[in-house]
């Protein structure tokens, strides 16, 4: 094997390993470990619900040994990391045991076995949807003796799963009792259902600015976002700030920051600490700043959020980062510390704000705004099978909620334009709401309200359309 192959393997395991952290065991930060996170990793995670397509079972302690190693050798462990020698004896620890843990497979849970018996069938993991479809219709037509092969001591466990369908979704495996309908939007929140609720076939053609135009756009109504981070580049500097022992501002930094980014300096006691603590999020995500132990030091995205703001940049870089910031804000932020029933919450979620940026993209697309209400209504009425039946008025709102406040962080990106009156809300309370940089609007579903996408907001829509295949095609 050339060292190239073996990097690429190393780089491979290594993501396998930090990805299936972030999703299934709520360790999304790659440098934070604490005592017992690498035991938890390896026999909460990797034995039971990973197949060894990478090395894992041979490899994987070593991988996770040199990444530790990188951390600490470059300064990069997060301050409230576990020292690393303390780490590596954890490693040592699960030596013995691992391997031996990989081959037993009563530890093996559905998804491990079924995809273990889909690559001894020559069928690759990352094979298109269709492909998994067909597999599992024909693993549904065999008979109890055959699945056994298979599924093996679950079959005594889950009885159903004798007779049961099998669905495969994005790296998951369920297997639902005979009659149940088989639609795998009733078992995953985040898959799109059959029914063409999902995608219009056709969307109206929409007229765009040039991409030098559009990044043009990206410094001036698109810049709050960008000037915030740049901000907080320039009040870390090139060191000597410090965090506290969780990675975050220290509580005697916060004045100094607010003041840094033009902020209200009584932010905190008007309940902004969330918008703060996000805005730093954001900067670690895009590179903006980095964490070297319990310094704080301006990383590279710093530079490119500097030379996008001045417009030094090619204009489709300026607008993937543009771009790049607002998916993320159009993500439903997370709990800290999810439950199971949180997590499927969050994926129900998820969803509901693409949807009505479709919807909206559909119905501006002559130019004209739209009403918010008008376009909460149409999206509430076509997506109605995703409501849960069981109190489908409750999971209504919190959608309208969600889309609401989402599209707040949007106008301050500078992707949408809503125009409200206000008229029906008390003039402390839209003060107190407009200092901590909130919409009223967004919290009062009041009627009147319009909005629209703006130039920017079209593109970054669109984009989003081409990427899931949809016919969104330029006027001529």
């Amino acid at each position: 094997m050339s060292d190239g192959e073996a990097g690429q393997q190393w780089r491979d395991r290594i993501t396998v390993l930090l990805q299936g952290r972030t999703d299934y065991l709520n360790r999304p930060d790659p440098t934070r470990w604490r005592s017992g996170d690498v035991h938890e990793l390896f026999m909460t995670y990797v034995v039971p619900r990973q197949v060894d397509a990478w090395g894992l079972a041979e490899h994987g302690l070593d991988t996770i040994r040199g990444f530790l190693r990188f951390l600490d050798a470059t300064d990069r462990l997060h301050p409230a990391s576990t020292r690393v020698p303390t780490l590596l004896k954890e490693l040592d620890r699960l030596a013995p045991k691992y391997p031996a843990a990989m081959a037993d497979t009563s530890r093996w849970q559905l998804a491990k076995r079924v995809f273990t018996a889909i690559l001894a069938h020559g069928i690759a993991l990352d094979a298109a949807p269709g492909v998994l479809d067909a597999w599992a219709e024909w693993f549904s037509a065999r008979d109890p003796e055959d699945r056994r092969a298979v599924l093996g001591e679950l079959m005594d466990q889950r009885p159903g799963y004798a007779t049961g369908r099998m669905l495969i979704h994005d790296g998951q495996v369920e297997i639902i009792a005979p009659g149940a309908p088989a639609a795998k939007h009733l078992v995953w929140p985040d898959s799109p259902c059959d029914c063409g609720c999902e995608q219009q076939a056709q969307f109206p053609p929409v007229s765009l600015p040039d991409p030098a135009t559009l990044a043009k756009l990206v410094t001036t109504d698109g810049a709050d976002f960008l000037r915030l981070l740049a901000g907080l580049a320039a009040w870390a500097g090139d060191g000597g700030k410090t965090v506290d022992n969780r990675g975050e501002l220290r509580k005697a930094d916060r004045p100094a920051v607010l003041t840094a980014l033009g902020l209200p300096s009584n932010m905190d006691q008007l309940g902004g600490t969330s918008s703060l603590t996000r805005l730093w999020r954001l900067a670690i995500e895009f590179d903006v700043i980095r964490l070297r132990r319990t310094q704080i030091v301006s990383g590279p995205g710093a530079r490119l959020v500097a030379d996008v703001l001045a417009g030094d940049t090619a204009p489709e870089r300026a607008l993937d980062l543009w771009s790049d910031i607002a998916d993320t804000l159009i993500q439903p932020p997370g709990p800290p510390n999810p439950s199971k029933d949180d997590k499927h919450m969050h994926d129900w979620l998820r969803p509901w704000t693409p949807r009505f940026l479709g919807i909206l993209y559909a119905d501006t697309g002559a130019g004209e705004p739209a009403r918010l209400d008008t376009v909460a209504e149409k999206l509430l009425d076509k997506y109605a099978v995703k409501l849960p039946p069981s109190d489908p008025d409750v999971f209504a709102a919190l959608a309208a909620a969600l889309v609401r406040n989402t599209l707040a962080a949007l106008a301050g990106h500078g992707a949408v334009t809503i125009t409200a009156t206000g008229d029906d809300v008390v003039t402390q309370q839209a003060a107190a709401f407009a200092a901590l940089g909130m919409a009223t609007w967004a919290l009062h579903a009041e009627p009147g309200i319009a909005v629209d996408l703006t130039d920017l907001g079209r593109y970054l829509v669109r984009q989003r359309l081409l990427a899931e295949n949809a016919h969104a095609p330029l006027a001529d």
